[in-house]
């Protein structure tokens, strides 16, 4: 990486880090669900998180050195990503279905078998179509036995970017964000490949549904 790039990406880094803690530290938070997620990690099954990429503001702050490894692909996009995760203590792992998606696969295959690592997906991936589950994750699933937890927030405020294909949200300052794990989903290691769309559309259903609930407890004000 040249001199000039290396500057760049040391203050996008810096700067998202800031602008990230300065909203988020304004706001009041609320987890719900995470009684299921820790008694998953406890009894060592393997962990996949997903959520759709519109959620990326807030679930990079919420996994901020927790070990797990982010799946961010290789697009310019995708490197502003990856710098600003491993600014949060990160570790990710390059790839996506359009470049690098073989070997992104192979190398967290690996790493959940090799180290039970807990791996962090955006599930409508880099580039969309929206909402819709990428058929890697649930083959990742089927191979590894992982649980696969989808996580999903909402705000009080929040700015919505209604140009960007994932409609990508940012909390406003000063407002409540609710963040919650859904019910873990289990892939059975024996299914067959036509069977894979079956397993998208529960995944797709369960964050759908985990993120209109996180809503209407928003709008009803029941954050308290």
């Amino acid at each position: 990486m040249k001199l000039k790039e290396k500057i760049k990406f040391f203050l996008i880094r810096k700067l998202s880090k800031l602008l990230i803690y300065s909203t988020v530290l304004t706001c009041k938070k609320k987890i719900k669900g995470e009684e299921k997620y820790k008694k998953i990690k406890k009894s060592n099954i393997p962990v996949i998180i997903i959520f759709w990429h519109r959620h990326i503001f807030y679930c990079i702050y919420n996994f901020k050195n927790s070990g797990v490894q982010p799946l961010i692909s290789f697009s310019p996009d995708g490197e502003i990503v990856s710098q600003i995760a491993e600014e949060f203590g990160m570790d990710p792992v390059r790839g996506s279905s359009s470049k690098g998606g073989a070997k992104a696969f192979l190398q967290i295959l690996r790493s959940i078998k090799d180290n039970n690592s807990e791996i962090l997906i955006t599930a409508d991936g880099p580039r969309g179509p929206l909402r819709e589950i990428k058929d890697g994750t649930v083959v990742l699933a089927k191979k590894t036995g992982a649980a696969v937890i989808p996580v999903s927030w909402y705000s009080s405020k929040v700015k919505i970017f209604e140009k960007s294909w994932d409609k990508f949200m940012v909390p406003k300052p000063f407002s409540k964000i609710l963040f919650a794990y859904g019910d873990p989903i289990y892939v059975p290691g024996n299914i067959e490949k036509s069977e894979l769309k079956e397993f998208k559309k529960i995944m797709k259903e369960s964050l759908d549904i985990l993120e209109h609930d996180i809503i209407k407890e928003i709008e009803n004000n029941e954050v308290k």
